[in-house]
């Protein structure tokens, strides 16, 4: 077409507008051609495919189980969940490059998005921290929580900007000792340290299972937010998302999702 799609100069210095134009445009051609050999393959009752899930990452606990659970209604779905920021997971329903997604669904980009949302659970928030006395049980405050030691998500990341509201809701600024982007290296501060951190509910269950840690509601006020799964909008579903839509509404997996979402 005669343009210019890549910046470089001694170095790759990003797309140009018309090179992002060219790279989603790649991405819904990839989309349909990847649907299309879907459904040649697949009947509604048995969907055969590959199924990309994008998951923000205190749900990539019920991601998982999600995964799991829907390989065990229709194993010719090959399931693969990956792990992004909220902003990466809004980029990839935008451009096609996950099939589904589990996030949030109040935030702005979103509502700005022609999207099928699926609502699951209310995300609840837990305090967690080393078995330290007979003390550590039970619900406690988010004023008592600030009094500790927090090792707490890096602050570009979405639930670090949803724990910061709900201090300042309480005119409560904190300052944690020790930041990260990863769940896996809050639990691991935690564990032999006197640092507490501060999770969702699925993450909270994950971190139950070592007897060595106490896990508390954040309570007074108890906060909550929206989780769902977000479907790319298009003309139509595929066979895999409609395998998708439909087991993601039944009696079998709200029931899995109760068991998951809450410690």
């Amino acid at each position: 077409m005669g343009v210019k799609i890549v910046n470089r100069g001694r170095n790759y210095e990003g797309l140009t507008a018309e090179g992002k134009q060219v790279l989603a445009s790649a991405y819904q051609v990839l989309h349909e051609i990847g649907k299309l050999k879907s459904e040649i393959n697949s009947q509604k009752s048995a969907p055969i495919g590959n199924l990309i899930i994008g998951s923000i990452p205190s749900t990539l606990p019920v991601a998982s189980q999600f995964a799991a659970s829907i390989f065990g209604e229709f194993d010719g779905l090959k399931p693969t969940v990956r792990s992004m920021t909220s902003h990466d997971l809004e980029l990839s329903l935008e451009n096609l490059s996950v099939d589904i997604a589990f996030g949030y669904t109040d935030r702005p980009t979103v509502h700005t998005q022609e999207l099928r949302v699926i609502p699951q659970y209310e995300e609840k928030y837990f305090f967690i921290q080393r078995n330290l006395s007979s003390d550590s049980f039970g619900p406690i405050s988010w004023k008592e929580a600030a009094r500790s030691k927090l090792s707490l998500l890096t602050p570009e990341m979405h639930n670090r900007k949803l724990i910061d509201i709900f201090f300042k809701k309480n005119n409560i600024e904190i300052e944690p000792v020790m930041q990260t982007d990863s769940i896996f290296s809050l639990l691991l501060s935690i564990q032999s340290s006197d640092l507490a951190t501060i999770l969702s509910g699925p993450t909270a269950k994950f971190a139950k299972i070592n007897k060595e840690l106490s896990v508390r509601e954040l309570t007074d006020p108890a906060e909550s937010t929206a989780i769902g799964i977000m479907i790319p909008s298009s003309n139509r579903l595929s066979i895999v998302q409609y395998a998708v839509e439909k087991f993601a509404s039944s009696d079998k997996w709200a029931k899995i999702l109760i068991d998951i979402s809450i410690p």
